[in-house]
């Protein structure tokens, strides 16, 4: 669960940030998340280690060239490196930490419970940004979709949840965006978890979710919402291990560079 907000407190923005392609679109993503920072921010990035992680090598770079003041890389090679003085005083110190991952649940074991969970929860709640990159963009929602079977069809069996760290309870989120073989999952998901709403995100493309609750669209892709609020009929209960799901009256939405989204009133702008 999010942290509680102190009164006349607003809470900080949370970025979902799909997987970059294109260096230009990464670069314009984060342009725009300095500029909303304001002047030579301090930002801290998180990442699990492995030498597989997703877009973390050259962002130090890229935040600096965009106009970042400091960039401070915390490396989790373990549950007790969340721990450590010198990283909770890190975040202490940041106005935006950078969640980098190549899956989620990497990221998200080593998180999981822990005082460096609670800090990010707390530190969100007193208005610092919270990113995730590429994987790490399903680790910012309390029900995190941990992976999943490829396909358009969603399957029973076929879809992992895990705990996130927590920093929302209303979404799901899928890097992977409306590409077919990965929308099957987030309906998968869904179908599971039938008060959520659903988010996929396209590569080279960001969710920017402000303190109102509105999510921007920033990029050169889309982003598919799949909301459930009306949902009709659904085969869950009665599935067979790995058998199709049905799922009906879902409403869905595919938002481009600029559009808003209204999350607590399911409704674009």
């Amino acid at each position: 669960m999010p942290a509680r907000l102190a009164p006349n407190q607003s809470r900080g923005y949370l970025i979902g940030i799909g997987t970059a392609i294109r260096s230009e679109a990464a670069s314009g993503i984060y342009r725009r998340l300095l500029a909303m920072l304001g002047r030579r921010p301090m930002i801290a990035i998180i990442a699990a280690m492995s030498t597989d992680d997703v877009g973390s090598d050259d962002l130090d770079t890229i935040l600096l060239a965009q106009g970042a003041g400091q960039v401070q890389r915390i490396t989790l090679g373990n549950r007790s490196d969340s721990e450590k003085p010198a990283v909770l005083a890190a975040i202490e110190r940041a106005e935006l930490t950078l969640l980098c991952a190549d899956q989620p649940l990497r990221l998200s074991t080593l998180l999981g419970g822990t005082p460096l969970a609670r800090l990010l929860r707390k530190r969100n709640a007193d208005g610092m940004a919270v990113a995730g990159v590429a994987a790490g963009a399903a680790i910012l929602a309390e029900h995190m979709l941990a992976g999943g079977a490829q396909g358009p069809t969603p399957r029973m069996g076929s879809v992992t949840l895990a705990p996130g760290l927590g920093l929302s309870n209303r979404l799901v989120i899928d890097q992977g965006g409306a590409s077919a073989d990965r929308l099957g999952r987030l309906l998968g998901a869904l179908a599971l978890n039938p008060f959520a709403l659903g988010v996929g995100i396209d590569p080279d493309t960001a969710a920017f979710i402000g303190p109102d609750n509105v999510m921007e669209v920033v990029g050169h892709g889309g982003i598919t919402v799949i909301d459930p609020a009306d949902v009709g009929h659904s085969n869950v209960a009665d599935a067979d291990s790995s058998a199709p799901i049905s799922i009906t009256n879902l409403r869905v939405h595919v938002l481009v560079h600029g559009s808003r989204y209204d999350l607590d009133f399911r409704r674009p702008l």
